[in-house]
């Protein structure tokens, strides 16, 4: 019961980084220097939650291709889509969804800070992004190539922002 926690608690990192956005507005500087601290967090963020979740893969077959599949697709979706996707293919094992939740949280607190301005319909295209991937679980799927769509999705942020 626990677990169905985990991606809710995950998400709310984005609503806390938009709370320490308005508690210190003049740390976070939109000018020449301001943001760049915070998308180096968020790409140190994503490269560790790319090594957890490539770590507990079991077919490096069906795993490589996801990578390829992640990558063509991360041009066209939000990263929050295969953050949703990381941690829905983490529900086998509680320690990777520990680990995933827990950066998946840290990576909000970046991603709400830089925010320039909170749009209502952007904010819910991100829930539905993030959230989509849990209907997953209803079927019998490879974990091992959701994790390499994840990871190759996420690849592409790392190199692209």
């Amino acid at each position: 019961m626990i677990e169905l926690l985990a991606p809710i608690i995950a998400f709310f990192g984005i609503f806390i980084g938009i709370m320490l956005k308005k508690i210190a507005e003049e740390e976070i500087k939109f000018g020449k220097f301001g943001a760049r601290y915070f998308i180096w967090m968020k790409r140190i963020i994503l490269t560790l939650l790319i090594i957890a979740i490539v770590h507990f893969s079991e077919d490096y077959l069906y795993l490589l291709i996801g990578i390829v599949t992640g990558i063509l697709i991360g041009i066209f979706l939000n990263e929050y889509f295969f953050l949703g996707l990381s941690i829905a293919s983490s529900f086998a094992n509680s320690n990777m969804l520990l680990i995933t939740s827990s950066l998946i949280f840290l990576y909000g607190l970046p991603y709400g800070s830089i925010f320039r301005k909170m749009r209502l319909n952007h904010l819910m295209l991100i829930v539905i992004l993030f959230f989509a991937p849990l209907l997953l679980l209803l079927f019998n799927v490879n974990q091992s190539l959701f994790i390499g769509i994840s990871a190759g999705g996420l690849f592409q942020y790392i190199i692209r922002k």
